[in-house]
């Protein structure tokens, strides 16, 4: 694997940290007049931002009340990315609370799903995302605190649910600020829920300690300072949002905020906040090459170009270098239960005739005093080069999943074999391999095989073909159509931005692939379905296909 990169024993600032709001209370310390927050149009700095923090949070602890213990209840924040969501995430923080995200674009059962299976005693609701508060809270029967920092007064939505407390603006202001927390590395700093195989959200919960540990191997691998711009482009209900926020926030740098609900103009973006930090999935990358944003030259001040959610095409990776030639590419991978992003890999700016042959970019190694393991079914390790399950041991590692023992129990288990003793592991459910030259090589999905008559199919390996035939880096395979018992009979793919007819992919692929791997159809799409992560939801693409079949 290639060796750490950045590896120093010299103390930073975050290394003195015991909670997340710690990283940002130095910061508006040291830097106090500095830009901390771009945000529709306006910069808040240090102080400012402070200020509304703790105002917020002061309202937070006074609704409820004395008795109130720190890290046992938690905070609802139903938000947009707005001035008022990054002050409840601090807020939250401040007043001894784990934040809980939810997604105002996720449906309103869902959104009740998660306040039933939460602590949640309050809930934040930015100005943008009162409509859908109003369809949630009026179902929901448990009493909660919402506070609605951008409401002046009171709403007429409230009569609709009035079995909850509402505090506004005026409120909030009367408040008495919340003094610094003494938070401990333990508690809660939040709580995010992900699919689950039950049909019902599955909890992870992410302590201060696994955050700072992140925090601190990035921070020193990538070396940001007060003088840096980062993008922040991810929904709240997204982990890769706390990267954004708290590297930036614990180097006194600015957060930049993209502008909601469109694409089109994310290179100008980049280009007018003179950007220095980007970080995205994968295929905002891919949307920004098919409208042709990605010139050789197009984005100079941008000092390292992080990639992280999805496998990312090699073609990609170098016309992304291209365009940001004056920048680092990294590709960084991990799971919601080990905390952001677990493993890395620097992409070389010189041709490496081996890498360039891949599909998609190396994985990598692992952060710093973080563990990998790649084992077979049995959780023995493989040899290098063999595919197996990836494995993640460390300090990053959730302890589980919320009030869910049988499913930590399936999850967090070590692999069989002395070396993995005394560390907390999670098994990913991804394939990989370890390169002796580049590290870890990501594989796909275990639960993304398929049989096809009678065939087991990794439909990464179908979706790799497709795109060196398609000539584009938005692919996707399913396996359809579905028979009796819900086995697939064949494979249907879809492409955006190709030039290439379906006919000549097809022959293309059947060249390089088994006649029961070739997709018997593909469906060339205007309009690329992503999920609220941005990545690429499979959900829809099914969809469309059960649509046209019926």
């Amino acid at each position: 694997m290639n060796a750490p990169l950045n590896a120093t024993a010299h103390a930073l600032p975050c290394d003195q940290a015991a909670s997340l709001f710690d990283l940002f209370h130095a910061s508006r310390a040291a830097h106090a007049t500095r830009p901390a927050l771009w945000v529709d149009g306006r910069a808040l700095t240090y102080a400012e931002l402070y200020d509304a923090t703790a105002h917020l949070a002061g309202a937070i602890q006074a609704a409820r009340g004395a008795d109130a213990q720190h890290g046992e209840l938690q905070c609802g924040l139903l938000v947009c990315r707005s001035a008022s969501a990054y002050t409840g995430v601090l807020a939250t923080l401040m007043a001894g609370s784990t934040y809980v995200p939810l997604n105002p674009s996720f449906p309103s059962e869902r959104l009740r799903d998660i306040l039933a299976a939460s602590a949640i005693d309050t809930v934040v609701v930015d100005g943008r995302s009162e409509d859908v508060a109003a369809d949630v809270l009026q179902h929901y029967p448990r009493k909660l605190t919402v506070i609605l920092p951008d409401a002046a007064g009171p709403q007429a939505w409230f009569a609709r649910a009035p079995q909850h407390r509402y505090l506004t603006l005026g409120d909030i202001a009367r408040a008495v600020p919340a003094a610094p927390p003494s938070l401990t590395p333990e508690q809660g700093a939040y709580l995010l829920f992900t699919s689950g195989s039950t049909g019902k959200p599955k909890g992870v919960l992410i302590t201060h300690a696994n955050v700072l540990a992140y925090v601190r191997g990035v921070t020193r691998r990538y070396r940001p300072g007060p003088q840096d711009r980062f993008s922040q482009l991810f929904d709240f209900s997204f982990d890769l949002s706390v990267h954004d926020m708290f590297v930036a926030w614990g180097a006194g740098a600015c957060l930049y905020c993209a502008p909601e609900g469109s694409l089109a103009g994310t290179a100008d973006f980049i280009r007018r906040c003179e950007l220095t930090f980007w970080f995205s999935v994968p295929a905002t990358a891919a949307f920004m090459r098919r409208m042709r944003m990605l010139k050789p030259g197009s984005f100079p001040t941008l000092r390292w170009s992080l990639f992280c959610g999805e496998a990312l095409p090699m073609a990609l990776a170098r016309a992304w270098q291209d365009a940001a030639s004056n920048s680092t590419v990294e590709n960084l991978y991990g799971p919601t239960e080990a905390t952001i992003a677990f493993t890395a890999y620097r992409l070389p700016k010189e041709p490496n005739v081996k890498l360039d042959a891949m599909q998609t970019v190396p994985i990598g190694t692992p952060l710093p005093g973080q563990k990998v393991m790649v084992v077979d079914e049995s959780g023995r390790p493989v040899r290098d080069g063999e595919a197996g399950e990836l494995c993640l041991g460390g300090s990053q590692v959730a302890g589980g999943y919320w009030r869910a023992g049988e499913q930590t129990a399936e999850r967090f288990r070590a692999p069989s074999c002395d070396e993995a003793k005394g560390t907390r592991w999670y098994r990913t459910g991804d394939l990989a391999v370890v390169d002796r030259e580049h590290g870890l090589i990501f594989r796909g999905r275990i639960d993304r095989q398929a049989k096809i008559r009678g065939y087991r199919v990794e439909l990464q390996e179908v979706e790799n073909a497709m795109r060196v035939a398609a000539g584009t880096d938005t692919v996707a395979a399913i396996p359809w159509p579905l028979g009796e018992g819900g086995l697939a009979n064949g494979i249907a793919g879809f492409v955006a931005g190709s030039r290439e007819s379906a006919v000549e992919i097809i022959e293309r692929m059947r060249e390089v692939l088994p006649a029961y791997m070739v997709p018997s159809e593909i469906s060339a799409l205007a309009d690329w379905p992503l999920n609220a992560n941005g990545k690429t939801d499979y959900k829809s693409l099914l969809a469309l296909l059960q649509k046209a079949g019926a």
